[in-house]
C-alpha cells in the first residue's frame, strides 16, 4: 500500500534526523551556545571598562577645568590692573596693555580704553570709538558776547534772503571783528555767498576758513564744516574725480574720528558722506574697506555707551558682546570684544589642554562669552562656578568629540570581539555557503532530471517514427511506391531531426567545458542565408509554415563558422515555428547597420513576457505559458544561439510583447575588409 501511513512514517523520521539536521543540532549546541555565553562575557567585561575609561576622562576634564580657571584669573586680573596706568600717566601705546588686550585695541572696533582726565572722557586708542559716549567739554567759545552787527547781517540773509546786502554786511564785519570772531563771520559769509549761487567764492572762503586750522563755532569744528561745505561744493561743480576723492578722504578722517562729536551729529555727517562716496563711485575697495572699520567702531561706541549707562561685565550690542573691566574712582574701564579675542587669545588659552577639550565661559546668568554650545546637552562635561571681582562666571568644559572618549573602550572592544566577530562570520559564511551549495546542488540536480526527461521525450519521438516507418517498410505493408518514397523521406528527416537534436547536447556539453571549436571564413551572407532558408522552408512546410525570406544581394562579408551560425540561425526559425501557434507564417530579414550585419527571425506568436524574456537565453529556461507547455523541448536553443554569437563577436537580442509575437535579432561584425581595415 503505497499510500498508507506505515510507508510515511519512516520518510518523516529520516527528514527529522538527515544529516543536515544532525548538523544543525551539533552547530547549535557546540558552537553558538558557547559563543554566546563568551559574548556575553566580553560585553559584561567591556561595559566596566567603559565606566572606567569615562571615570578617567571626567578626571581629565577636572583638571583642565582647574588649570582654565587659574589662567582665567591671572588674566583678568592683570587686566583690571592695567586700569591704572603706572604713574598716573596717559596711555601712549597700545604696549601699555597686557598683550591680548593691545592686540583687540589694534584692530578696528576690537576695542577701547575710557578713563576721566581733567573732567573730562578720553578714549584710547584715539578714534577707537566714534562719537563720546557723554557730552564732551566742547573748546572754548569763539566770542564772548554778542558780535554788533552780527544780527542785522544774518535777519539780511535768513529773514529777507537779500544775500547781495548780507554778504556785503558780513564782508563789513569780518573787516573789523576780532580774531576770535572771524571763523565765525567768514562761515556765515560763505554760506550767504554760496546761496546767492557765487559758488567759486564760496568755495575760496571756505579754504580760508579751513586754513585757519580748527576752531569751534559753536559746538561744531570749523575745519568739519568747511570740509563738508566743500565736499557739497564739488558734488554741484560736476567734476566727479575732484568729488571722488574730497567724498573719501572726508569719509576717512570722519572713520578715524579725528573730530570729537555727539553721536546724532557723527551719524548725520557719516550717513552724508556714504551717500556722497556712493554716488561718486569710488573705489570700491578702499571704500568698503572704510565701511566695514567704521561698523566695528560704531559697534564699539554703542557699547561704550551703553556700559557708561549701566556698568556690567559683559555687555551686548547688535549681537556683538563685550568684555568690561572698570573702577569708579577715578573713572577707568577696558571694552574688549570677544570675537577679537576668540580668534587667538582664547585658543591660546587652551592650547596644551588636549586637542579634543572643548570649553564654553558664560555669565551667571547663561549669556555666552567665549565658545560656543553643544547641539545638544553633552554626556560628559565638566560645569565649574568662578568669581572674578564682582562678575559670576560659569567655566564648562566638555570633549571638542565625544566619540574620543570611547576610544579606549573601541580598542579593547576591537581587540575582544575581532576574534570572536571572526568565528562568527566564518560560521555565517560557511552555513551561507553550506546552504548555496546544497541548494544549487539541488537545483542542478532538478534541472538535470528536466532535461534528461526532456531529451529522453525527444528523442523517444522521432525514434519511435523511425521505428514505425521502418517496420512498416521492413513488412510490405507498404506496397504503393509514391507512399514508400514518402516514407523514406519522413525516416530521414525524423533522423536529421534526430541527428541535430544530438549534435545540440554534444555543443552544449562542449561549450559547457570550453571545448567547443570554431573554424572561422569569410563569406558572403546573401547566398548562405538563401540556401539555409529554402533548406529550412521545406520542412516548415511539412508542418503547414511558410517561411518569407528579404535578404538583400549587397551584404558585407562576415568572418565567421558558417555551420555553427547556420544552426544558430536555425534555432531561431525552429523556435519561430514552434511557438507561432495559430499563425503560418515565419520571416527572416538581414541588412547591414553599422559596420554589422543584422539577421532578425521574426514570428506572430503568443510573444514573451518581459519579465521571462530577461532569463530566456539562460540554460534549460522555457517560458511560462500554455503553449510553452505543450511545445516540447530542452531549453537549450536560445542558450546555445547566445553562445555562439558571443563567441562570433556579436550580440543577439529579443523584442516581444505578449499575442504580439516576437524578434529576435542576430548581428555579427562585419569582416575586416569589409570595414575599411
Amino acid at each position: 500500500m503505497p499510500n498508507s501511513p506505515l510507508r510515511r512514517r519512516p520518510a518523516r523520521t529520516r527528514f527529522r534526523l538527515g544529516p543536515s539536521q544532525k548538523f544543525v543540532g551539533v552547530f547549535a549546541l557546540f558552537i553558538l551556545l558557547p559563543g554566546a555565553f563568551l559574548a556575553a562575557f566580553a560585553l559584561r567585561v567591556l561595559r566596566q571598562e567603559g565606566q572606567v575609561a569615562r571615570q578617567r576622562a571626567r578626571e581629565g576634564l577636572e583638571r583642565a577645568s582647574l588649570d582654565i580657571a587659574r589662567d582665567l584669573e591671572s588674566e583678568f586680573r592683570s587686566w583690571t590692573a592695567a586700569l591704572t596706568p603706572a604713574k598716573g600717566e596717559k596711555p601712549s601705546e597700545v604696549g601699555d596693555f597686557p598683550a591680548p588686550v593691545g592686540q583687540a585695541f589694534s584692530e578696528p572696533g576690537g576695542g577701547a580704553f575710557l578713563y576721566e582726565a581733567d573732567g573730562t572722557l578720553e578714549v584710547f586708542p584715539s578714534g577707537a570709538v566714534l562719537y563720546l559716549p557723554r557730552s564732551p567739554a566742547v573748546g572754548e567759545p569763539s566770542f564772548r558776547r554778542p558780535l554788533p552787527g552780527l544780527a542785522g547781517a544774518e535777519a539780511l540773509e535768513l529773514a529777507r534772503k537779500d544775500y547781495a546786502a548780507a554778504a556785503r554786511a558780513y564782508r563789513k564785519l569780518l573787516a573789523s571783528a576780532d580774531t576770535a570772531s572771524r571763523p565765525l563771520v567768514r562761515q556765515r559769509l560763505a554760506r550767504t555767498l554760496r546761496k546767492a549761487g557765487r559758488t567759486e567764492e564760496a568755495r575760496q572762503t571756505y579754504r580760508q576758513l579751513l586754513d585757519n586750522g580748527r576752531v569751534w563755532i559753536g559746538d561744531l569744528p570749523s575745519d568739519l564744516v568747511a570740509r563738508n561745505e566743500l565736499c557739497s561744493l564739488a558734488d554741484d561743480n560736476g567734476s566727479p574725480d575732484a568729488a571722488r576723492g574730497m567724498a573719501l578722504d572726508f569719509y576717512r578722517d570722519l572713520e578715524e574720528g579725528i573730530w570729537p562729536l555727539e553721536k546724532p551729529r557723527y551719524l548725520y555727517y557719516s550717513e552724508a558722506a556714504r551717500a556722497r562716496c556712493r554716488a561718486a563711485e569710488t573705489g570700491s575697495g578702499e571704500f568698503e574697506r572704510l565701511l566695514a572699520a567704521e561698523e566695528g567702531k560704531l559697534a564699539l561706541s554703542r557699547a561704550a555707551e551703553a556700559y557708561l549707562g549701566e556698568s556690567r561685565s559683559v555687555v551686548g550690542v547688535d549681537g556683538d558682546t563685550y568684555l568690561a573691566f572698570g573702577k569708579a574712582e577715578p573713572f577707568a574701564a577696558i571694552l574688549l570684544r570677544t570675537g577679537a579675542l576668540a580668534s587667538d587669545w582664547w585658543p591660546r588659552l587652551l592650547s596644551g589642554r588636549g586637542a579634543d577639550l572643548v570649553a564654553l565661559l558664560a555669565t551667571a546668568d547663561g549669556t555666552t562669552v567665549f565658545g560656543s554650545p553643544p547641539p545638544e546637552p553633552a554626556s560628559l562635561a565638566v560645569t565649574r562656578d568662578l568669581r572674578f571681582g564682582d562678575s559670576a562666571w560659569i567655566l564648562r568644559v566638555r570633549p571638542g568629540r565625544p566619540e574620543a572618549i570611547d576610544a579606549d573602550i573601541r580598542q579593547r572592544r576591537v581587540m575582544s570581539l575581532t576574534i570572536l566577530g571572526f568565528v562568527t562570520l566564518l560560521l555565517l559564511f560557511g552555513g551561507w555557503m553550506t546552504v548555496r551549495i546544497v541548494r544549487r546542488e539541488l537545483e542542478i540536480a532538478r534541472l538535470r532530471a528536466d532535461f534528461v526527461s526532456t531529451v529522453s521525450h525527444e528523442f523517444r519521438s522521432p525514434l519511435t517514427g523511425i521505428r514505425q516507418l521502418g517496420g512498416m517498410l521492413l513488412d510490405g505493408r507498404v506496397p504503393d511506391p509514391e507512399k514508400q518514397r514518402s516514407y523514406f523521406k519522413m525516416i530521414v528527416q525524423e533522423s536529421d531531426r534526430l541527428a541535430r537534436l544530438v549534435e545540440n547536447v554534444l555543443d552544449f556539453s562542449r561549450m559547457e567545458e570550453g571545448r567547443r571549436e570554431y573554424r572561422f571564413e569569410p563569406f558572403d551572407p546573401s547566398p548562405w542565408l538563401r540556401a539555409l532558408v529554402d533548406d529550412f522552408a521545406g520542412e516548415a512546410a511539412a508542418g503547414g509554415t511558410s517561411v518569407e525570406a528579404e535578404i538583400p544581394e549587397a551584404l558585407p562579408r562576415v568572418l565567421a563558422d558558417r555551420e555553427a551560425l547556420g544552426s544558430a540561425v536555425r534555432n531561431l526559425l525552429d523556435n519561430a515555428v514552434k511557438y507561432s501557434s495559430g499563425a503560418k507564417t515565419v520571416r527572416l530579414a538581414a541588412a547591414a547597420e553599422a559596420g554589422e550585419v543584422a539577421i532578425s527571425v521574426r514570428d506572430e506568436g503568443v510573444g514573451i513576457s518581459e519579465e521571462d524574456q530577461k532569463r530566456v537565453f539562460d540554460r534549460f529556461f522555457r517560458a511560462g505559458g500554455e503553449i510553452s507547455r505543450r511545445v516540447k523541448g530542452a531549453g537549450l536553443g536560445l542558450s546555445l544561439v547566445k553562445h555562439v554569437v558571443a563567441a562570433h563577436g556579436g550580440t543577439v537580442g529579443c523584442r516581444s510583447r505578449p499575442g504580439e509575437g516576437s524578434v529576435f535579432t542576430i548581428r555579427i561584425p562585419a569582416a575586416p575588409d569589409e570595414q575599411g581595415g
